[in-house]
């Protein structure tokens, strides 16, 4: 493992430790929360995020054997949920283990587009956050919009269904139908049997 002053978890520190990130989230916002520990399992990843909010910041942690909340979904889940600002669509498929106030104070902060968008910019620079904001829009658009006309296309798939599947009534004249047609046969043989 390397050295705890090289380490990602490191560098991710730093950063939320930094004055903009600090200064991104509103004044006493997890003071009802502070001292908790939000593990975020990904799905089919082997590495967990354990995060500590302390004094109205954030702090990566090395410990996963205790957590206040545990956020189960998967990493495109978990990302779709973030871009489209804590939709229901997306937030419905992530799983909470633990204390729901913690989670509820938690999402309402990742699912912000702005305290995202300050964190980028500090990270990436203005130019590439734009740039990368308006793709990843862009995407989100798309995705929106496929979810859309799937959902327009499975109702025109089962509307079309139950018109095909026949009504009760129409079950009871084909079942009639063919017991005419058999004793009409059985007659026609009897007739015709000897010839």
């Amino acid at each position: 493992m390397l050295k705890k002053d090289l380490s990602i978890i490191f560098y991710i520190n730093k950063l939320f430790q930094s004055k903009v990130f600090i200064n991104s989230i509103p004044e006493n916002f997890f003071n009802d929360i502070d001292g908790k520990i939000v593990k975020i399992n990904l799905k089919n990843l082997s590495y967990n995020m354990m995060i500590k909010i302390h004094d109205n910041a954030f702090q990566l942690i090395d410990d996963e054997d205790k957590f206040d909340v545990e956020l189960i979904a998967s990493p495109i889940t978990f990302a779709m949920f973030v871009l489209t600002k804590g939709s229901d669509k997306f937030s419905s498929k992530i799983s909470i283990n633990g204390d729901i106030d913690t989670a509820n104070k938690f999402n309402q902060f990742i699912s912000s587009s702005e305290k995202l968008r300050e964190l980028a910019n500090h990270i990436l620079g203005e130019n590439i956050s734009n740039t990368l904001e308006e793709k990843l829009s862009n995407a989100t658009s798309s995705f929106q919009k496929l979810f859309q006309e799937t959902s327009s296309d499975i109702v025109d798939l089962l509307v079309d269904d139950i018109n095909v599947i026949p009504t009760k009534n129409d079950i009871n004249k084909f079942l009639d139908d063919v017991d005419d047609l058999k004793s009409r046969a059985d007659k026609l043989y009897q007739e015709h049997k000897d010839v």
